[in-house]
């Protein structure tokens, strides 16, 4: 995500800047309550979005392709480890298989840390959680962050993140688009049955080329496909 520059013209406090870019406003957003009009830290806090479809900064442009990907091997692995102390899940792998796409396909995000919002529910309302650095580590502590996350309920939709990530399971219905949300330049929607999988990539065409798109939904099938690589 592109955060706008502020005006060299106007104030805002250090930890209001910090604020603002750890939740993923652009300070230009924001009005400020300060002397002067400073932007102040009440500012982010108190914060509400505008309501929009598309991405801060502008209208998005979304495109969207899909692949199919082959699960075997996957489930195969999954079922290795569920009666282990460490069962890990689809959501886990999927997640570390987006964020090592990133982290291979640098023209698709300039976000540090490859940033993956992974789309789930807490107490029966939409949410997301957030992961960066996914390639730093195994799978375990990945899993384990996520449980943690998980447990808390937190919410960490306004944090940035190149892209969100969600998981459903096969039906008669698939989806051929899904709208981008807010402040994520794409949108991985994974619809999973028990042997295959349709992958659908739907990006802002104005923000992520569309060359970059393609390679990054390349590599995720491949690691997916290719799972053992997830675990190193």
């Amino acid at each position: 995500m592109t955060v706008a520059m502020l005006s060299p013209r106007r104030a805002v406090s250090p930890y209001a800047r910090r604020l603002a870019r750890e939740r993923g406003i652009g300070l230009d957003e924001l009005s400020g309550s300060g002397p002067a009009g400073r932007i102040v830290a009440a500012d982010v806090l108190e914060f509400v979005p505008r309501p929009a479809s598309a991405l801060p900064g502008g209208d998005a442009q979304p495109s969207a392709i899909a692949t199919t990907i082959a699960l075997s091997k996957m489930r195969l692995l999954l079922a290795d480890f569920s009666a282990t102390d460490t069962a890990f899940s689809l959501e886990d792998v999927v997640i570390r298989a987006a964020g090592c796409a990133l982290d291979d396909v640098a023209a698709a995000t300039p976000i540090e840390g490859a940033p993956v919002a992974f789309e789930t529910r807490l107490d029966n309302r939409p949410a997301q959680l957030v992961f960066d650095n996914v390639r730093k580590g195994s799978l375990a502590p990945l899993r384990e962050r996520r449980l943690a996350a998980v447990a808390a309920a937190v919410d960490q939709a306004r944090e940035p993140a190149a892209i969100s990530v969600r998981v459903v399971a096969a039906s008669d219905i698939r989806p051929v688009t899904m709208p981008l949300l807010r402040g994520r330049s794409m949108r991985l929607v994974l619809v999973a049955g028990e042997d295959s999988a349709e992958c659908l990539l739907v990006f802002d065409a104005g923000t992520v080329d569309e060359d970059a798109a393609t390679e990054v939904l390349s590599r995720i099938k491949a690691y997916l496909e290719v799972p053992i690589r997830l675990l190193a």
